[in-house]
């Protein structure tokens, strides 16, 4: 189970790296930092729950992205 946990936070640092470098909303960005340090703390401790957070707070992140005259 160690091993899915090492998976999912590379993967949730992989792609939050390609979203920070990317944005052009500082929240954002902010945002896919924030998730990258909860990965690796999911890495360190090979526990879900900060996978989690960073998952969240990813998507907040990708949220907060939206152009608010696009509505």
């Amino acid at each position: 189970m160690i091993y899915i946990y090492n998976l999912l936070a590379a993967i949730l640092i992989g792609i939050s790296i390609g979203a920070a470098i990317g944005q052009r909303n500082n929240a954002s960005r902010v945002a896919g930092l924030i998730a990258i340090v909860l990965a690796v703390v999911a890495i360190v401790t090979t526990t879900w729950l900060p996978i989690a957070a960073g998952v969240v707070v990813f998507l907040i992140g990708q949220g907060l992205q939206r152009d608010p005259r696009a509505a």
